[in-house]
């Protein structure tokens, strides 16, 4: 299916930002597309025109003057000597103004794409903008870039600039469309994991208004993501973490350092939050919520093995052992340090008795929320 959208993406993209007469402008895209971006806010009415286009543009006074009369109505007067145009007659209506604002399109674009819009105009950076960041879910940051050029040389200069400015963070550069967006330049992007996502290929118009036409979750997937070649080198992880968020599943993560940063900031929103580099844990809620230094790291290795493991865990031997201290032993602090509960009622770890012997069932309470942050494996 043809996308509604095409001409306005690709007008956008020559001349931004777009701006003209309401008229002008259905002439080039549609009427009903006009209409469908106002009401998204992608296009603004910001005054009367001042200007109105010519049948035959030229000389100096061209395009012509837009002129108030006495009894409110409007003429469109040519400006050249001797005139070379006829007055025209108008109504305001056909005067309003339109045009693309910066900050509301990459509000708007943000809302489809289920980014969460923190726009910003990136200062010596012409028409390029951070849009906001992705988050597909707690701990998992990317942020999420908008730029517009009309050739494939400015495109290469403005989209090298980012990967400097984006240096140690996950990021996508969003762009009305791919034709000025040269292979060597897709290339460069793709050495650090960033793809660029053409907005012709990811918004529509519905009856609705504006429509994502790719799940952000595939359309964003591939950021961070290195695929076979030799131009791919993974970003430097710092951590591991498993993590569990309101009404999520258990997931494991590989976090640089971007993302670690995040899952730092957002300490709050778990109830047992345990940082093996850091070394602390902290858990519980409200007046109950508890904060812990000194962690040994033998603890957050046991923890890790059990959540690895999942069932039938014997710290004895699948855990990691110290000296003079048994497996039972560190697995048992490392559970009281780490997880909520108390005796037989543990909130990440339950325990099976089956002959007289204890093991261990990683099988997390689902009311439960988490972030278990480990060093990395050598």
């Amino acid at each position: 299916m043809t996308s509604r959208l095409i001409a306005f993406w690709e007008i956008l993209e020559t001349n931004f930002p777009l701006g003209g007469l309401r008229r002008h402008l259905g002439e080039l895209v549609g009427e009903d597309v006009v209409r469908a971006l106002e009401d998204a806010g992608v296009l603004k009415y910001l005054r009367v025109a001042d200007r109105y286009p010519c049948p035959r543009p030229g000389g100096e006074g061209c395009p012509r003057h837009v002129v108030e009369l006495d009894d409110g109505s409007y003429e469109a007067v040519c400006g050249n000597d001797p005139p070379e145009c006829p007055d025209f007659p108008l109504k305001k209506e056909d005067l309003a103004f339109l045009a693309v604002v910066p900050d509301e399109l990459s509000a708007a674009v943000a809302k489809v794409l289920q980014i969460r819009a923190a726009v910003e105009v990136l200062p010596g950076r012409r028409h390029v903008f951070r849009v906001g960041s992705f988050i597909p879910e707690a701990g998992i940051k990317h942020i999420i870039y908008l730029a517009a050029r009309c050739n494939e040389r400015d495109y290469g200069e403005c989209l090298d600039a980012l990967k400097v400015h984006a240096a140690g963070q996950t990021f996508a550069v969003l762009v009305p469309t791919e034709r000025f967006i040269s292979e060597e330049t897709r290339r460069s992007l793709a050495s650090v994991a960033a793809p660029v996502i053409a907005l012709v290929d990811a918004i529509d118009l519905s009856d609705a208004g504006l429509t994502a036409l790719v799940d952000p979750l595939k359309l964003f997937g591939a950021i961070g993501r290195h695929g076979p070649g030799p131009l791919a080198t993974a970003p430097s992880v710092v951590a591991r973490a498993l993590l569990r968020s309101a009404g999520g599943s258990a997931k494991w993560h590989d976090l640089d350092q971007g993302a670690y940063d995040h899952l730092v900031s957002t300490a709050s929103q778990f109830d047992i939050f345990a940082d093996e580099l850091s070394r602390s844990v902290t858990k519980g809620r409200g007046k109950n919520r508890k904060h812990k230094t000194g962690v040994k790291s033998s603890y957050f290795r046991m923890i890790r093995a059990g959540a690895d493991r999942r069932s039938d865990f014997d710290p004895a031997t699948d855990g990691p052992s110290e000296e003079g201290v048994s497996g039972k032993q560190i697995f048992q602090r490392a559970r009281k340090a780490v997880d909520l509960g108390s005796r037989n009622t543990w909130a990440l770890f339950k325990t099976d008795i089956a002959d007289n012997h204890a093991t261990y069932r990683f099988d997390p309470d689902t009311s439960v929320t988490f972030a278990l942050i480990f060093a990395p494996t050598p």
